[in-house]
């Protein structure tokens, strides 16, 4: 890269971070003025995904705390149950009921709730710790280098990488004290990175027999008996494979390889039906970008996908640039009319 150019991207980056955190603070004097008030339904207790415990043993308020500012405690020195009372936690809440947004992040974050000042007020104190649902991150490593992973920054933000066994079984006592539904067990690392992710998961269940087990993997590390015992141990798997061919894989999730994904997710179909067992259920997750959304592609994937018998394959919006973006995903009726619409965005379900 030549130097110049360099220097403009190094003297750029302070200036975008300087006009983000000014977004934020117009945002919030916006909202002052106008008397808005706002809840979080994350830190009220009723969220079924975004409060997350990370690598290091913290507790996040989103799943994107890529620059720590979410941060609410450490479970390793407190309950779940101290760090919802705690300082950090009450000091949002009061923001909040103020129509100021604490960090940057509320901006675009889903469990932000405008509501009435007295509704709001009342939040401060009418609130519990996560009953839902809570995401487990066991690593923050991660074996592929997607377009636009902050991964550097993500790093820099944790103080250990991965989850002793011991932070495993204090996380399933307080997940089993909460009485939390469900553990997405997964957030801004590769879960098969951990070699021990059968014991993990053993012990999360065996604390916890009735709460629902989400993971999401990329499928390349899922490749031993051990990893496909472990996925054997889930209620759901989402296996995040960005289209159909290695070559369409790894425009964006770099380092990735179709043909070893497939394959993994296809064994562990394999495995599941011969031992006759109904979970994990197993969803292709196929994030739409602009290279990957011609129709000849979408139809090979739905087809190997009902070779491979998945019992769903979902089609989610790809975000990022506007030259990354489908528009058509957003606006052709070839998509209008694919399996049906969800959450996710468009879906086919093989078993219905």
């Amino acid at each position: 890269m030549d130097d110049s150019i360099k220097k403009f991207i190094l003297g750029w980056l302070p200036f975008r971070r300087q006009i983000r955190n000014r977004r934020l603070i117009l945002s919030n004097i916006v909202r002052a003025a106008r008397g808005e008030s706002y809840v979080c339904n994350a830190l009220s207790g009723n969220s079924d995904y975004n409060i997350c415990i990370n690598s290091d043993m913290t507790v996040s308020c989103n799943c994107l705390d890529i620059d720590a500012s979410g941060h609410l405690g450490d479970l390793s020195a407190s309950t779940l149950e101290e760090i919802f009372r705690g300082a950090t936690a009450t000091k949002f809440r009061k923001s909040l009921s103020r129509g100021v947004l604490p960090i940057r992040r509320c901006l675009e974050c889903r469990e932000l709730t405008r509501t009435t000042r007295r509704q709001a007020q009342a939040a401060l104190t009418n609130f519990t710790t996560p009953k839902r649902g809570i995401m487990v991150e066991n690593t923050v490593l991660c074996n592929l280098r997607c377009v636009n992973c902050s991964r550097k920054a993500i790093l820099a933000t944790r103080k250990k990488l991965g989850m002793s066994l011991p932070d495993i079984e204090n996380v399933a006592m307080n997940i089993k004290r909460n009485e939390i539904g469900l553990v997405n067990y997964f957030n801004l690392g590769e879960p098969f990175m951990s070699n021990a992710i059968y014991e993990e998961l053993a012990i999360i269940r065996k604390h916890n027999p009735q709460a629902a087990i989400y993971l999401s993997t990329n499928g390349l590390l899922m490749n031993q008996q051990s990893k496909f015992e472990a996925a054997l141990l889930l209620d759901y798997l989402y296996v995040s494979l960005d289209g159909a061919t290695t070559e369409s894989v790894t425009r964006y999730q770099a380092g990735g390889n179709f043909e070893k994904s497939y394959g993994n997710m296809k064994e562990l179909v394999r495995l599941r039906n011969s031992r006759r067992l109904v979970k994990p259920v197993i969803d292709w997750k196929y994030v739409v970008f602009s290279w990957n959304d011609r129709e000849a592609e979408i139809e090979r994937a739905v087809a190997l996908a009902r070779e491979a018998q998945v019992d769903i394959i979902s089609f989610w919006p790809g975000s990022g640039s506007p030259d990354q973006v489908s528009h058509r995903f957003a606006h052709d009726e070839f998509f209008q009319k694919l399996g049906s619409s969800s959450w996710k965005g468009r879906e086919i379900d093989f078993r219905t």
